[in-house]
């Protein structure tokens, strides 16, 4: 038995997969894994293994596994690790290293051992924690170690960079037994740790929010596993609700509450509701640029209270005169929650509101011939209402649209997407993580032509596993929002704005995964995609020139977007 049996043991305790893509440095690692019964899940691609990961670890809130091999494989695999990073998943990623005598070398040479190079110092500053362990029993500590820190406080993707000699260092039952026992109890203590609400911090949101005209919750990503707490809370205050993107659906889309989804893209309406909003409670969101815009100075006269696991988020805010606590928003809820609700309804706020979505429409219908965007992600959802479903994005006009038409309602109906770090090439692996995570969810992967085309390999493990995913594809034969930033601020869109893409539904059939063609919109082709049992494509021309409309530009105010 080999040392990496270590790894096996480490997966099998949570249930898990092994995503990977292989290589000479990391093959160990699987043929201990297939003794230990461990799955491994054999992608097209390193970035394919990485993203199939984030979705079961983002899906099931627990830590998931990938393994690449050394050089290019570890670089591959550098954008999934920052993706998780930013969007704050549970990521555990095995990469493979030459032997110990070869990285004691002169710093001066530049390679020593086939396919070097130093991963730790490259993804030291995208991961929470990196270990490169050079004995048995610092692989042991390092897994440990590693696992326990992609779940405390704020989550994330840890690195274990594994020397080929360590790894193939032989071991006896009893040392993989002894590290079982030893991550079993060290787990366990570690779910006992927990972060309270500071009792001043909860009394003052109280008072504010008594007193307060237009108040307004604001829920961000860190707020993913609070979204029957949230309810209660807006209900039993009568609080309007938006969101940050990663927020999205943990307040229903469709709750009469609920205000929209704030920032660059967001819903106009629910940028005017923040901007009107005199108290904000801001549960899990950074408040980052593309939530408020480049304009400040309209959050100065506002109480806000900012409620986060990461200090560094607090401690460096962009906005002025917040008021913050460092806690979990589970704890925070849980304990205001024990406060008696006013009697104030807030009638004629919430009628404003109303007001601002009649007078401040979306505007994404173009003119050209062609699928209008609205009009095809409306009707999906509307006919994907009473099922389960996850929706995949990839990062474009189609990802703001997506977010825009569909309505959202965790984790019945759920967003997955690259919102952080805004990776093309996000949705199709992704996807397929979803649909091999949770199988009884339907997965619907909008993707646009550009974004398609960075992981379109990955379309082969789509029918040698059988996964029934619905890709819907937005041709508009342009990198549209890219495209569209470049028009506004430089009236041209050379190399984003005309493309000539490849023939889609060939390239799927070749793959074998079933294909319908939308010139126009037709709800018998979208029905048929829907009902084909197995996996399919549907190839949509999108209007060239649909836009996204409204935008948050730079220098503009949450009550001014451009409009087309």
């Amino acid at each position: 038995m080999y040392a990496s049996a270590l790894v096996a043991s480490l997966i099998k305790h949570f249930d898990k997969s092994l995503y990977v893509y292989p290589g000479g440095t990391i093959a160990p690692i699987f043929h201990e894994c297939k003794a230990a019964g461990v799955p491994l899940i054999c992608t097209k691609a390193e970035q394919g293994a990485g993203y199939m990961a984030i979705a079961d670890a983002a899906l099931n809130n627990t830590p998931a596994f990938v393994a690449v091999t050394s050089g290019p494989g570890a670089t591959n695999l550098i954008t999934c690790i920052a993706d998780a990073f930013y969007d704050s998943v549970p990521l555990v990623v095995f990469t493979g290293q030459v032997g110990t005598r070869d990285l004691g070398r002169a710093q001066e040479l530049r390679q020593r051992g086939f396919q070097e190079v130093p991963t730790p110092q490259m993804v030291a500053p995208i991961s929470k924690g990196v270990w490169q362990p050079q004995t048995i029993d610092e692989l042991g500590q390092a897994l440990i170690d590693a696992v326990r820190l992609s779940l405390d406080g704020r989550r994330g993707p840890v690195v274990v960079d594994l020397p080929m000699n360590v790894q193939m260092s032989l071991i006896d039952e009893s040392v993989c037994q002894k590290f079982a026992n030893q991550l079993a109890a060290e787990l366990a203590l570690g779910k006992a740790s927990s972060m309270g609400c500071p009792t001043e911090f909860l009394k003052s949101v109280k008072e504010a929010l008594d007193a307060a005209a237009r108040p307004l919750l604001l829920i961000g990503g860190g707020a993913l596993d609070t979204a029957s707490e949230i309810r209660e809370l807006a209900e039993r205050w009568q609080l309007p609700v938006v969101s940050s993107m990663r927020g999205i659906g943990v307040f229903p889309s469709d709750h009469p509450l609920s205000a929209g989804w704030i920032g660059h893209t967001g819903m106009p309406w629910a940028n005017r509701t923040l901007f009107e909003a005199d108290c904000i409670v801001a549960l899990g969101s950074r408040l980052d640029v593309r939530q408020t815009g480049t304009e400040l100075d309209v959050f100065a006269e506002k109480q806000i209270f900012q409620i986060d696991l990461d200090a560094a988020e607090l401690q460096h805010s962009r906005l002025s005169k917040v008021v913050s606590a460092h806690c979990c928003v589970a704890n925070f809820l849980n304990e205001f929650l024990a406060f008696d609700a006013p009697a104030c309804q807030h009638h004629e706020w919430l009628q404003q509101i109303d007001d601002f979505r009649t007078t401040l429409p979306l505007a994404d219908h173009g003119k050209l011939p062609g699928v209008a965007p609205d009009e095809l992600l409306g009707y999906l959802d509307q006919a994907t209402k009473q099922q389960a479903t996850t929706v995949v994005t990839g990062v474009g006009s189609h990802q703001q649209w997506a977010a825009r038409y569909f309505s959202f309602d965790h984790p019945r109906k759920r967003l997955l997407t690259s919102a952080g770090h805004g990776t093309m090439g996000y949705a199709l692996p992704v996807a397929l993580g979803a649909a091999t995570t949770q199988p009884q969810q339907l997965v619907l992967c909008v993707d646009g032509d550009g974004s398609f085309q960075l992981n379109i390999q990955e379309l082969a493990l789509a029918r040698e596993l059988e996964l029934p995913i619905k890709i819907v594809l937005l041709d508009n034969n342009r990198l549209g929002i890219v495209s569209q930033f470049q028009r506004i601020t430089f009236t041209d869109d050379p190399v984003t704005g005309d493309f000539r893409n490849p023939d889609f539904c060939a390239i799927a059939k070749a793959y074998g995964v079933a294909t319908y063609q939308l010139e126009s919109f037709d709800p018998a082709v979208v029905d048929a995609f829907l009902n084909d049992n197995g996996p399919a494509l549907l190839h949509a021309r999108i209007q060239h020139d649909a836009p996204v409309s409204p935008m948050l530009l730079g220098g503009q105010t949450l009550d001014d977007m451009w409009y087309r």
